[in-house]
């Protein structure tokens, strides 16, 4: 329906453009001129056409800004380490970081391949945070490795098989204690967050749904402080393609969140020098 849409109000739109042309070129340079320029209705169609598939073209990165306030949102279809910025894992309430038990191919598993040489250190910094395992969900832990920082947060449980599962309840919570924690104790800047809940946590959600959920709790969390410039949610293009995510719904969504899910502004605590 959104492409038929497109095809028809571009069409229109430009043959509009030529009509207006040639009646304006006939009244002021006469019919013989108005009669050259009907002669390239082609270019009006090329460029009709070039502006149909500009429409159409999947955006892989695009801004939001949340009303009222100096934040955005940014929604990008790629490789979430080749984002700046700090990067948000979804661990579990063990923080397990065991090669053996973590998949490979998880945020948590290409993190600590590309990053972390050094598995012990990564348990050393992950142990100086953390009491007692297991944590509650949303414990939030910063893990520094070459030349990246990572923001490890508890979104699910893991059996003694090493099996992690979650739930939206868990994910919910999960997201208030981490924009808490990176309120309290995070940098300000840009953090890069992927599909919480969407790999082994085994949520049984779509990764729309979960997006949603990211995107709504990070606006609620804005009611109480700016902890950061930008939120940047990264879908790998893969998902895109396997899990038939409808980016263009997707977009629509945060749009409308970020203009009428609008947050009070924080509150500036007295006596301070904080702004």
């Amino acid at each position: 329906m959104n492409l038929l849409k497109t095809v028809i109000s571009t069409t229109l739109s430009v043959l509009g453009a030529l009509w207006l042309l040639i009646e304006l070129v006939r009244f002021f340079g006469g019919p013989d001129h108005a009669d050259t320029i009907r002669s390239f209705w082609w270019v009006f169609l090329l460029v009709a056409i070039g502006l149909i598939a500009y429409q159409l073209w999947p955006r892989k990165r695009i801004e939001f800004l949340v009303s009222g306030r100096d934040i955005a949102i940014e929604l990008v279809i790629g490789d979430i380490f080749k984002e700046s910025g700090a990067v948000v894992i979804g661990s579990n309430t063990r923080f397990e970081i065991n090669p053996a038990v973590i998949a490979p191919n998880s945020v948590q598993g290409l993190f600590t391949a590309k990053y972390c040489k050094d598995m012990k250190s990564v348990n050393q910094q992950i142990n100086a945070q953390v009491r007692a395992f297991p944590t509650d969900f949303g414990a939030t832990v910063t893990v520094h490795g070459t030349e990246r920082t990572a923001y490890f947060c508890a979104i699910a449980e893991m059996n003694n098989a090493g099996v992690a599962q979650g739930t939206i309840e868990n994910l919910r919570e999960a997201l208030g204690g981490l924009w808490s924690y990176l309120a309290e104790s995070a940098d300000k800047g840009t953090v890069n967050v992927p599909v919480l809940g969407s790999g082994y946590s085994r949520i049984t959600a779509s990764r729309e749904e979960l997006i949603r959920e990211i995107v709504l709790s990070f606006l609620a969390a804005l009611t109480e402080s700016n902890f950061c410039d930008r939120m940047r949610i990264v879908i790998h293009p893969k998902d895109v393609k396997q899990y038939k995510i409808d980016i263009e719904r997707v977009q629509k969504f945060i749009a409308h969140s970020c203009e009428y899910t609008t947050p009070a502004p924080a509150q500036t605590r007295l006596g301070t020098g904080e702004g």
